[in-house]
């Protein structure tokens, strides 16, 4: 069964690679039409500039947000996710809102965003026994949303954190196997072909309680 489960994964991380793919390219397709809109900009008259501008920031942000959503899938961070809310409330509190109320809602919005990245998920999570990212999520991600201090000269990923232990220890990369660096303990959830793709962390201050 654990085998058929770890295919399964394999098989859903691969596809969200995927489409994460295809979302960057559509991006990137769709930043040539921005060239249209400098264009609408340029050759509009006073009235209309206004409508324009309006009409590229919000095409803008839609390119970001598409972005955030390509990164939400390669790196499976609840972070993330909070980055994809974020410039999605932001495009519609900024494009589209006319109303003081409306103002107000998005700005609450934002706010409980903000609340719920700084004091709830962070804490909530290094709580739990442990927490599984993905190798592809950068140290610096990894320290702000554990709470931890993993060294962040020694590789720009989690997953060449643990390259960099194996290669200095001279052990070999499989699934189970434990690495300890600063205040947490990295464990291979999930490599394949000595290839990570989970990591599952515990910081050592909540392992030793």
């Amino acid at each position: 069964m654990q085998r058929v489960n770890r295919k399964v994964e394999k098989a859903v991380l691969w596809l969200e690679i995927i489409l994460a793919t295809f979302v960057i390219m559509s991006v990137i397709i769709g930043a040539i039409e921005l060239f249209q809109y400098v264009r609408n900009i340029l050759y509009s008259q006073p009235p209309d500039i206004y409508e324009n501008f309006r009409d590229l920031l919000g095409f803008v942000l839609l390119l970001v947000i598409g972005l955030e959503l390509a990164l939400m899938l390669i790196r499976h961070t609840p972070g993330s996710v909070i980055e994809v809310m974020l410039f999605a409330i932001a495009r519609k509190v900024l494009i589209y809102t006319t109303q003081t109320y409306e103002f107000l809602i998005g700005v609450v919005a934002l706010a409980g965003l903000f609340a719920i990245r700084r004091f709830l998920f962070v804490p909530k999570m290094a709580e739990i026994d442990g927490i599984v990212l993905s190798a592809a999520t950068s140290v610096k991600d990894v320290n702000r949303i554990v709470g931890c201090h993993i060294p962040e000269d020694i590789a720009n990923t989690l997953g060449g954190v643990i390259a960099s232990l194996a290669e200095v220890n001279e052990e070999q990369i499989e699934t189970g196997k434990n690495f300890h660096i600063a205040d947490v303990n990295l464990q291979v959830a999930a490599a394949v072909g000595g290839v990570i793709e989970k990591i599952k962390i515990d910081k050592l201050d909540t392992m030793h309680k």
